[in-house]
């Protein structure tokens, strides 16, 4: 954490300085763009990120340069939305569930089995603009501007034991999300939810302070978590989106050619990662039993009947009832 805030206070120190010296615009294009990210290389979202940052130094004609600081290097994704809000980082996947303790409208994303599967998915981000053009108004809001979602995977739960069913998860301590979606998700269970930062999820499974971790199967593979637990249990409680976020005033700064290259870059990495996910999909599982891990697949239904009261506990908040009509709508998509 010590490079991290050292890092990301050199970073609010260059911007102040340039500001000062009224030399914003030129700071912006003297200084490559910043993007933080907790992913280690091969993840499909840094395989995005990079995706990303390479087409918009092509079609800026390298003017637009951004430096990936992948692998959590400037720390948890909480922390890097928060420092992308303050302007001292400019871009970063986020994953939805951390990114919902500053915007809570995006625990749409948690709530248990609102996603059938991939095709549903991509169906809801790409379908119609519905649910892109109510997340962009939300984020700005709070000083955020929202680029794209990236579809990160279904996400299961990972531990040191098997399970075969709901019977197999009673009173046991899991990992999740920063998310109260996820936590009211896995009580719903009758676990123990504890919300946990990526970055200290191995320690936590290795001292076994926890006994089992929520997360994408490609995530458990790419983080190498089975050299610490040998149990994987497919049982896609949510397909994982992952914001990709930029500073609103970062991208003020950006000229007319410069904001259009921005979104020219999305629209080619939004095509690019809807096929990786597919194509990742055909492997991912017998990579991981290669590492020796046990994947399991219990019958999905027992945890959706368990789980259909986390609806109504989101649309009695404030950011619940504002999107619900959010869900309404991901629902209705066929």
């Amino acid at each position: 954490m010590v490079a991290y805030s050292t890092r990301v206070a050199g970073l609010g120190v260059a911007a102040l300085l340039a500001f000062s010296f009224g030399g914003s615009a030129a700071w912006a294009q003297a200084k490559n763009l910043v993007m933080g990210n907790v992913n280690p290389p091969k993840h499909g979202t840094s395989v995005a990120a990079q995706h990303f940052i390479d087409k918009l130094a092509e079609l800026s004609g390298g003017k637009i340069k951004v430096d990936h600081h992948h692998s959590g290097a400037l720390g948890g994704e909480r922390e890097v939305a928060q420092q992308i809000q303050l302007g001292a980082v400019d871009f970063g996947p986020i994953t939805t569930a951390p990114l919902s303790t500053l915007i809570p409208e995006l625990s749409v994303f948690q709530l248990p089995y609102i996603f059938r599967d991939y095709d549903h998915l991509f169906k809801t981000l790409d379908g119609s603009d519905t649910v892109v053009k109510y997340y962009e108004g939300v984020l700005d809001k709070r000083g955020l501007k929202l680029v794209g979602f990236i579809a990160a995977g279904y996400r299961g739960i990972y531990g040191h034991h098997a399970i075969n069913g709901l019977a197999d998860v009673k009173g046991k301590k899991i990992r999740v999300q920063e998310d109260k979606i996820l936590v009211a998700t896995f009580k719903a269970l009758g676990m123990i939810s504890t919300p946990i930062a990526f970055p200290e999820v191995a320690t936590a499974l290795q001292t076994k302070v926890i006994e089992f971790a929520e997360g994408g199967v490609n995530t458990f593979y790419h983080n190498k978590f089975y050299d610490i637990v040998k149990y994987v249990a497919d049982v896609r409680h949510t397909h994982q989106a992952v914001a990709l976020i930029m500073s609103k005033g970062s991208w003020a700064k950006q000229d007319a050619a410069g904001q259009k290259a921005i979104q020219d870059a999305w629209a080619s990495t939004r095509t690019f990662n809807r096929q990786f996910i597919l194509d990742e999909d055909k492997s991912i599982q017998d990579n991981v039993r290669a590492k020796g891990v046990t994947i399991t697949k219990p019958d999905a239904a027992p945890f959706r009947a368990a789980t259909t009261s986390v609806y109504e506990e989101f649309y009695a908040t404030p950011a619940g009832k504002d999107a619900r009509k959010i869900v309404d709508h991901i629902l209705a998509v066929k």
